[in-house]
């Protein structure tokens, strides 16, 4: 078993346009760990996962590792198979074509990192994207149209293409953003689900809802400003006191059952 962290950031501060996004950012992830990424608008969170992906570049001086490669001595194409991104914001590449893609071709597209899937899979390859689907409760819509789906059942298929190429790590960026109430628990239920398998890969689930937060994330970080304002063992970092601080308001919590966190104005 590789033994190598699946994240290492290291004196990381990053620009965008002139303007410090990040400061001074230290942070570590073992692998088969499940983190949460918590934080407000303009927390740092969408700039966090652009450096976790190589899409953003930090100043000189940084380390940024995944799964045991140095950003800036490795190819960052490779790194990215063995990485698996999923987010709403993928949904728009439906919009702008005359292709009607099915759910199990967005499934498939993940095997060549593509815009939809451009030819016949084989029998091993529609295996594949069947068994992502089912990884994430979705095999029953493999047939149906992607764009007939709701949105809810869209992002489940844009998580199937994440993990159909069997990824060490997986980053659920803002998934359920556009998603009411409903489609939200089932994708949360499915989610819990995939963090709780055997052999479930290195998590990291990106939010600025606190009671999106299931209890299989038992590790997380509270972002301010760019900067990491609490980090740690799930019990440690989400209280009234540190969320009350990163969101501006005076935050009460109560529990449920299952593990979660409900806020209410204190």
């Amino acid at each position: 078993m590789d033994t190598t962290p699946a994240l290492v950031i290291r004196n990381a501060t990053l620009k965008l346009e002139g303007n410090e996004i990040l400061h001074d950012f230290n942070w570590e992830v073992g692998r088969g760990e499940h983190w949460f990424i918590l934080g407000p608008n303009g927390a740092g969170k969408t700039t966090l996962v652009k450096m976790i992906l190589g899409m953003a570049w930090p100043l000189f001086g940084a380390e940024v590792s995944v799964l045991g490669n140095r950003y800036g001595a490795c190819d960052i194409t490779e790194v990215r198979k063995k990485v698996a991104w999923a987010s709403p914001f993928l949904q728009a590449w439906t919009a702008d074509t005359s292709i009607r893609w099915k759910t199990i071709d967005v499934a498939l597209s993940g095997l060549d990192s593509t815009v939809g899937f451009y030819r016949k899979a084989s029998d091993a390859e529609m295996e594949l994207a069947l068994t992502a689907l089912d990884r994430i409760g979705a095999k029953h819509l493999a047939d149906r149209y992607f764009d007939r789906l709701s949105s809810g059942e869209q992002i489940k298929a844009l998580i199937a293409r994440a993990l159909i190429a069997k990824p060490e790590l997986v980053i659920l960026d803002e998934t359920c953003v556009y998603l009411d109430l409903k489609s939200r628990e089932y994708l949360l239920e499915a989610i819990d689900g995939l963090a709780k398998a055997e052999n479930s890969p290195t998590m990291l689930f990106i939010t600025q809802r606190i009671e999106e937060i299931t209890a299989s994330f038992d590790r997380g970080i509270i972002l301010g400003d760019g900067r990491i304002t609490s980090c740690g063992p799930r019990a440690d970092v989400l209280n009234e006191t540190n969320l009350s601080a990163a969101f501006g308001i005076p935050i009460k919590l109560y529990p449920r059952p299952d593990g979660r966190l409900w806020p209410v104005l204190g």
